[in-house]
Protein backbone atom coordinates (compact mmCIF):
# COMPACT_ATOMS: atom_id res chain seq x y z
CA UNK A 1 0.00 0.00 0.00
CA UNK A 2 1.48 3.32 -1.12
CA UNK A 3 1.61 6.13 1.40
CA UNK A 4 1.46 9.81 0.53
CA UNK A 5 5.15 10.13 1.44
CA UNK A 6 5.96 7.60 -1.32
CA UNK A 7 3.98 9.48 -3.96
CA UNK A 8 4.39 13.18 -3.17
CA UNK A 9 6.92 15.66 -4.45
CA UNK A 10 8.86 16.63 -1.31
CA UNK A 11 9.91 20.15 -0.36
CA UNK A 12 7.90 22.05 -2.96
CA UNK A 13 8.78 25.64 -3.72
CA UNK A 14 6.47 28.24 -2.22
CA UNK A 15 5.80 31.94 -2.30
CA UNK A 16 5.22 34.18 0.68
CA UNK A 17 1.80 35.76 1.28
CA UNK A 18 3.45 39.14 0.57
CA UNK A 19 4.18 38.14 -3.05
CA UNK A 20 2.11 39.38 -5.95
CA UNK A 21 0.36 37.51 -8.75
CA UNK A 22 3.14 38.31 -11.22
CA UNK A 23 5.77 36.68 -9.03
CA UNK A 24 3.68 33.54 -8.64
CA UNK A 25 2.91 33.42 -12.38
CA UNK A 26 6.60 33.72 -13.30
CA UNK A 27 7.55 31.00 -10.83
CA UNK A 28 4.83 28.66 -12.07
CA UNK A 29 5.86 29.26 -15.67
CA UNK A 30 9.56 28.74 -14.96
CA UNK A 31 8.92 25.55 -12.95
CA UNK A 32 6.21 24.36 -15.36
CA UNK A 33 3.66 23.66 -12.64
CA UNK A 34 -0.03 24.47 -12.18
CA UNK A 35 -0.07 25.08 -8.40
CA UNK A 36 1.97 27.00 -5.90
CA UNK A 37 1.55 26.72 -2.15
CA UNK A 38 1.66 29.92 -0.13
CA UNK A 39 3.61 29.54 3.12
CA UNK A 40 4.44 31.93 5.91
CA UNK A 41 8.11 32.59 6.82
CA UNK A 42 8.00 29.61 9.22
CA UNK A 43 6.93 27.26 6.41
CA UNK A 44 3.31 26.84 7.53
CA UNK A 45 0.80 26.51 4.71
CA UNK A 46 -1.52 29.54 4.55
CA UNK A 47 -2.90 29.28 1.02
CA UNK A 48 -2.76 27.76 -2.42
CA UNK A 49 -2.89 29.34 -5.87
CA UNK A 50 -3.59 27.48 -9.07
CA UNK A 51 -3.06 28.41 -12.67
CA UNK A 52 -6.85 28.70 -12.92
CA UNK A 53 -6.86 31.27 -10.07
CA UNK A 54 -4.28 33.37 -11.91
CA UNK A 55 -6.19 33.19 -15.19
CA UNK A 56 -9.38 34.25 -13.40
CA UNK A 57 -7.55 37.23 -11.87
CA UNK A 58 -6.17 38.27 -15.24
CA UNK A 59 -9.57 37.96 -16.88
CA UNK A 60 -11.43 39.85 -14.14
CA UNK A 61 -8.91 42.69 -14.27
CA UNK A 62 -8.59 42.79 -18.03
CA UNK A 63 -9.32 46.08 -19.72
CA UNK A 64 -9.31 44.53 -23.16
CA UNK A 65 -5.86 45.90 -23.98
CA UNK A 66 -2.32 44.99 -23.12
CA UNK A 67 -2.62 46.27 -19.55
CA UNK A 68 -0.95 43.78 -17.23
CA UNK A 69 -1.44 45.73 -14.01
CA UNK A 70 -3.29 42.69 -12.65
CA UNK A 71 0.16 41.18 -12.03
CA UNK A 72 0.57 43.59 -9.10
CA UNK A 73 -2.44 42.07 -7.31
CA UNK A 74 -1.35 40.71 -3.92
CA UNK A 75 -1.31 36.93 -3.91
CA UNK A 76 -3.20 37.04 -0.62
CA UNK A 77 -6.18 38.48 -2.54
CA UNK A 78 -6.20 35.52 -4.93
CA UNK A 79 -5.11 32.49 -2.90
CA UNK A 80 -7.52 29.95 -1.55
CA UNK A 81 -7.26 29.57 2.21
CA UNK A 82 -9.69 26.69 2.70
CA UNK A 83 -7.49 23.89 1.49
CA UNK A 84 -7.76 20.15 1.75
CA UNK A 85 -4.42 18.69 2.85
CA UNK A 86 -2.83 15.30 3.33
CA UNK A 87 -0.24 14.01 5.76
CA UNK A 88 2.72 11.78 4.91
CA UNK A 89 1.27 8.66 6.56
CA UNK A 90 -2.11 8.89 4.81
CA UNK A 91 -2.61 6.20 2.21
CA UNK A 92 -2.39 7.08 -1.44
CA UNK A 93 -5.95 5.79 -1.86
CA UNK A 94 -7.27 8.14 0.87
CA UNK A 95 -5.52 11.08 -0.76
CA UNK A 96 -6.83 10.11 -4.21
CA UNK A 97 -10.39 9.99 -2.89
CA UNK A 98 -9.92 13.47 -1.39
CA UNK A 99 -8.53 14.84 -4.66
CA UNK A 100 -11.50 13.42 -6.56
CA UNK A 101 -14.16 14.51 -4.08
CA UNK A 102 -12.78 18.03 -3.76
CA UNK A 103 -12.44 18.34 -7.55
CA UNK A 104 -8.91 19.69 -7.13
CA UNK A 105 -5.84 18.40 -8.84
CA UNK A 106 -3.43 18.64 -5.92
CA UNK A 107 -3.12 18.25 -2.18
CA UNK A 108 -0.50 20.05 -0.14
CA UNK A 109 1.10 17.68 2.35
CA UNK A 110 1.65 19.09 5.83
CA UNK A 111 3.09 17.83 9.10
CA UNK A 112 1.29 17.94 12.45
CA UNK A 113 2.29 21.61 12.90
CA UNK A 114 0.87 22.65 9.53
CA UNK A 115 4.29 23.01 7.92
CA UNK A 116 4.41 22.19 4.25
CA UNK A 117 6.49 19.08 3.54
CA UNK A 118 5.30 18.14 0.06
CA UNK A 119 2.66 18.37 -2.61
CA UNK A 120 0.70 15.54 -4.17
CA UNK A 121 -0.65 16.06 -7.67
CA UNK A 122 -2.43 14.04 -10.29
CA UNK A 123 0.91 13.84 -12.11
CA UNK A 124 2.41 12.02 -9.11
CA UNK A 125 -0.18 9.27 -9.53
CA UNK A 126 0.56 9.04 -13.25
CA UNK A 127 4.30 8.75 -12.52
CA UNK A 128 3.59 5.94 -10.04
CA UNK A 129 1.55 4.02 -12.60
CA UNK A 130 4.30 4.41 -15.20
CA UNK A 131 6.94 3.15 -12.74
CA UNK A 132 4.84 0.06 -12.04
CA UNK A 133 4.55 -0.77 -15.72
Amino acid sequence: MDLVKDLMTPNPFTVLPTANVGEAARLMDRRRVRHVPIADPDGRLVGLVSQRDLLRTAWQNSTGGDDESWRATPISNVMRTEIDTAQVHDTGAEAARLILSSRRSCLPVVDADGKLVGILTEADYVRRILRQN
